[in-house]
């Protein structure tokens, strides 16, 4: 049994009590601590144990993995969900529930205090995409979320006009049609975490540097921290390419168990 904890201004400072000794790896703790986005979840409301930090498909527990709550919560967890770093104990105790379902994603951990200015703009003046690339207000935002023309998630802001507002992104477009994308997936005080999507036909073509490199130079204008949190090879090398430094790797962990 979990209960879900209105993010109130007493509780955010709980949570960032309860996630100070967590491992930063994306932006989803800071965002939730701050009330921009994501869900708070605990065991007990008036003495939580157990703090549970949700946006979309990206989870983090805080506090004690070997009580009988913790082992309720644990049971409930949704297949194909990541498990990311959490307190010590809970990778032990998914394992122990899920078994040979229980499958490992390495990801990859980069710095942006190495990105700079010259370096971006030599990309994006040197792309030889022939298309246009335009940056998403609301009328683009609402275009690409009610279109489903290329993978653009809106799930974590209010509306397009919420995006507008707080997001930072930028499409690369052949004639009409979305080819490329690059986006705040994520917002809060501290910085943006980067989404980047390029349709299957048009990879390999430059497009996700060029839409990358326009996002990145758009954070450091803003002095916005772009977190980069890689899943694949092929990520890796995109952030390579456009400046980052590599900061290490990190195990989180999903399920394939049926309910």
């Amino acid at each position: 049994m979990c209960y879900e904890l209105e993010l109130t201004k007493i509780n955010r400072l709980k949570i960032a009590d309860a996630f100070q000794n967590v491992p930063r790896v994306d932006m989803s703790i800071p965002c939730v601590v701050e009330g921009q986005m994501g869900q708070a979840f605990v065991d007990d409301l008036a003495q939580p144990t157990i703090h549970h930090v949700v946006i979309g498909p990206f989870h983090y527990f805080a506090g004690c993995s070997d009580t009988p709550q913790a082992q309720a919560m644990m049971a409930e967890f949704p297949a194909y969900n990541l498990l990311m770093p959490s307190s010590p104990g809970w990778a032990e105790l998914a394992r122990q529930q899920f078994g040979d379902a229980l499958r490992t994603n390495n990801r990859h951990s980069f710095s942006s205090e190495s990105l700079a200015a010259d370096h971006l703009n030599k990309l994006v003046n040197g792309s030889s995409f022939e298309g246009k690339v335009v940056r998403i207000d609301t009328a683009v935002a609402h275009k690409l979320s009610t279109k489903n023309q290329i993978h653009f998630g809106l799930a974590d802001f209010d509306s397009a006009e919420d995006f507008a507002t707080r997001g930072l992104g930028f499409v690369a477009m052949v004639g009409e049609q979305p080819v490329g994308i690059a986006y705040s997936s994520l917002v809060c005080s501290q910085g943006i975490e980067v989404s980047i999507f390029v349709d299957e036909a048009h990879r390999w073509q430059g497009i996700a540097t060029l839409v990358g490199a326009n996002l990145l130079l758009a954070c450091l204008n803003r002095n916005l921290h772009p977190n980069w949190d890689a899943a694949n090879p092929e990520s890796v090398k995109l952030a390579e390419k456009l400046g980052y430094r590599s900061t290490g790797s990190y195990k989180a962990h999903f399920h394939t168990q049926k309910s």
